[in-house]
């Protein structure tokens, strides 16, 4: 045999031992791989099996003492972690000599040990509320990886939101995880712990005695809901912070259900979903609701919540609780700034609303102090810059010879603080039959995971 052939025949040779080498190589990689996921995944699942609580020890007071050496001008940070091969981002809060930060194992821990190569994602200030949320997670112990993390932590630290983007939807950490998981621990991602839910007894005070039983009657509130609880009648309140949504909301229940405050930071910093019955029936209109769930979502624009993360916690909460919803009230007031506008039509395009026009109610809130010029104006103005149909309304027949009425899908409303009944009486009824009339299709908004893919 020449010396060519020789040579042929062992780079043949060579080279297929070295394949045989590479597919070898990335069999065991992946045999690895699989084996330290199943590792991860067998220990999150005895984390999953504990109580959703931070489960505060015997070491919060004196952790609440050690905060006391942090200054006022605070940082949110990470750095990078692998275990097991798995990638993630450790974060903490630091003032740039103490930090922070829950870790697995042994929980919550303030320290002033020298930190390397971390990345400052967000910059605040050590306020009364920031304060009061440390006072909270000092002390906790219960860590998971999937639902109460680092990054969680230092998020409601800072802004009062339980979010972690790592376990947003298709994040590679979540897709380690999430195939071993129920639908109801499923609900469980970034949702807040139940000892961090300051629950306030609601008012068993009527806002209006004048009211009677001609309103929702308040049952329980609640941040998840069950399969059985989603056989009612869904609506989801959308809209600017400071928009008024809490305010309708106790007005519909006619006692203070939810907190309701003016200002330019988002009382609510979760979903929460308000059960109650509508035991009244309206001929023409609507029977009466055996069980009707109102959700109170974040605000848009939240000056301490940004955009992605309030998009995240409303889409993702709808998508894991609910099935259906039946209205959708969107509630403006003030200048409707271009990032409100962008806001808003985004849910618009996720909820299909070219579709399901019956199915919204768009409310520009807050008139009290407007001409009847002006809230025409103000209506005209939202629809035009919302592109919404301000024509779309109920024909209702009144019968007895007297003329058929319309409720319009496009308001302009007021409820002043303390004013009398009869300022707000003809508001009142208007908001009530716009919110529970539907159609005689009683067609519903369908909530799945291809409406859900807000971009």
């Amino acid at each position: 045999m020449c010396f060519s052939c020789v040579k042929l025949v062992w780079n043949w040779l060579v080279a297929t031992a070295r394949l045989d080498a590479k597919l070898v190589w990335n069999w065991l990689v992946a045999k690895l791989s699989v084996d330290t996921a199943s590792l991860l995944v067998e220990k999150e699942k005895v984390n999953w099996s504990k109580k959703h609580d931070l489960l505060p020890k015997v070491k919060r007071d004196f952790q609440v003492e050690q905060f006391k050496n942090f200054s006022k001008q605070l940082r949110m940070c990470y750095y990078d972690v692998e275990i097991d091969g798995h990638k993630f981002q450790q974060h903490f809060v630091t003032d740039g000599t103490w930090q922070i930060e829950f870790d697995d194992g042994k929980g919550v821990v303030i320290h002033n040990s020298p930190m390397f190569d971390e990345v400052t994602t967000d910059e605040f200030v050590l306020t009364p509320e920031v304060m009061s949320r440390v006072h909270k997670i000092c002390g906790g112990n219960n860590y998971s990886l999937v639902l109460r993390n680092s990054e969680h932590l230092c998020r409601y630290i800072r802004s009062g939101a339980w979010i972690s983007f790592q376990m947003a939807r298709n994040t590679p950490l979540r897709a380690i995880f999430e195939n071993h998981m129920t639908a109801e621990q499923m609900k469980l991602i970034n949702t807040m712990p139940n000892d961090l839910i300051f629950e306030e007894e609601p008012s068993d005070e009527p806002i209006y005695n004048e009211v009677g039983d001609y309103h929702v009657q308040f049952c329980q509130s609640k941040e998840i809901l069950t399969d059985a609880d989603n056989d009612a009648f869904n609506i989801l309140f959308l809209g600017p912070t400071g928009s008024g949504k809490s305010t309708l909301i106790n007005h519909l229940y006619n006692q203070d259900v939810v907190k309701a405050v003016g200002s330019a930071s988002s009382v609510t910093r979760s979903m929460t979903y308000i059960q109650g019955e509508a035991m009244w029936s309206e001929p023409g209109k609507w029977k009466k609701f055996d069980k009707v769930n109102i959700i109170d979502s974040v605000g848009f624009c939240d000056t301490e919540l940004p955009p992605k993360q309030v998009h995240h916690m409303i889409k993702n909460s709808v998508k894991m609780n609910m099935t259906y919803i039946d209205k959708v009230v969107i509630t403006c007031s003030g200048r409707i700034e271009d990032q409100h506008s962008q806001a808003i039509k985004k849910f618009m395009k996720w909820l299909s609303y070219e579709e399901h026009k019956h199915n919204f109610l768009f409310i520009y809130n807050k008139c009290e102090t407007h001409t009847e010029q002006e809230m025409e104006e103000n209506l005209l103005a939202m629809s035009s810059i919302l592109d919404t149909d301000i024509n779309t309304q109920f024909i209702v027949p009144s019968g007895d010879g007297e003329l058929d009425k319309s409720i319009k899908m496009n308001q302009c409303l007021d409820f002043s603080p303390r004013a009398p009944f009869e300022e707000v009486e003809k508001n009142l009824e208007s908001l009530k039959n716009a919110v529970f009339i539907r159609d005689v299709t009683n067609k519903r908004i369908p909530v799945n995971s291809e409406s859900c893919a807000i971009q």
